[in-house]
């Protein structure tokens, strides 16, 4: 399961989850909280594209795009925690 290891992994098995939620039958109770989830699955892929050993040949575009994927490794982290959060109060609610 060499494919998924890392931020790639990471990032399709957030988009995995409003899948597996729809499947369960629990998404329509909080489908904004899967939305941001899912919106942090593909900030981990978009990370992961900068991650791209094409980019990094240039000296300045290897600093940038070390950078941004930082960046949007954080982003990712903070859509699923806030997402975490919002389906976890919306679940227990009900």
């Amino acid at each position: 399961m060499v494919l998924f290891e890392g931020l790639l992994g990471l990032g399709l098995m957030c988009l995995l989850v409003p899948v597996l939620a729809e499947y369960g039958k629990f998404r329509k109770i909080s489908e904004k909280a899967f939305n941001w989830i899912a919106g942090g699955g593909i900030s981990f892929i978009l990370a992961v594209a900068f991650n791209s050993q094409v980019v990094s040949f240039w000296t300045y575009a290897g600093q940038i795009s070390t950078y941004l994927q930082q960046l949007f490794e954080f982003i990712g982290w903070i859509f699923v925690l806030v997402g975490s959060i919002l389906a976890l109060v919306d679940l227990t609610k009900k």
